[in-house]
């Protein structure tokens, strides 16, 4: 990854890895971080960050991501600080997906939804977040609205206001 991530890497992931860190390590998880960023931003679309929230987004980076335990801290420490940099999402997203096929960016899609439902309450911050990063990845708004029922069905939310 180049440019933006490439700057990205050295403000963010160096000041919280403090120790020498493998390269190749940091470069295999960037893609992780990066989906991370955009979920926190998700959590953060309310203006209300809550445990359930977080809980959903460790959730997705360890079995959806395989991020190991070990390394997990660091990760999450890593996502809150380039959350907290407030990144410029359309060039964010626009490096990051480069290379993803559409069906790993439905995936990305869906966990968004399902750290918007994970506090049992979709509000339209969030709905507006993740249709903004679903449009600066390219996903048809029949997908939008596919993974949204799909969701909203898995927490159990799914009502007549879609």
């Amino acid at each position: 990854m180049s440019g933006f991530l490439d700057k990205f890497r050295q403000k963010v992931i160096s000041s919280v890895w403090k120790e020498q860190v493998d390269t190749h390590k940091v470069k295999e998880i960037d893609d992780k971080i990066a989906l991370g960023v955009l979920l926190w931003v998700v959590a953060e679309a309310d203006e209300k960050f809550l445990p359930e929230e977080e809980n959903q987004i460790r959730e997705i980076l360890v079995s959806y991501c395989k991020v190991d335990k070990e390394t997990l801290p660091l990760v999450l420490a890593s996502i809150k600080q380039a959350a907290d940099e407030r990144v410029d999402l359309f060039r964010f997203t626009n490096e990051i997906t480069k290379n993803l096929n559409y069906n790993v960016k439905l995936q990305i899609l869906d966990n968004l939804f399902r750290v918007a439902c994970s506090d049992k309450n979709l509000n339209s911050y969030e709905i507006e977040t993740i249709r903004k990063i679903s449009g600066l990845l390219r996903i048809s708004h029949k997908d939008f609205i596919n993974s949204k029922i799909k969701i909203k069905k898995e927490f159990g939310l799914l009502d007549l206001n879609l």
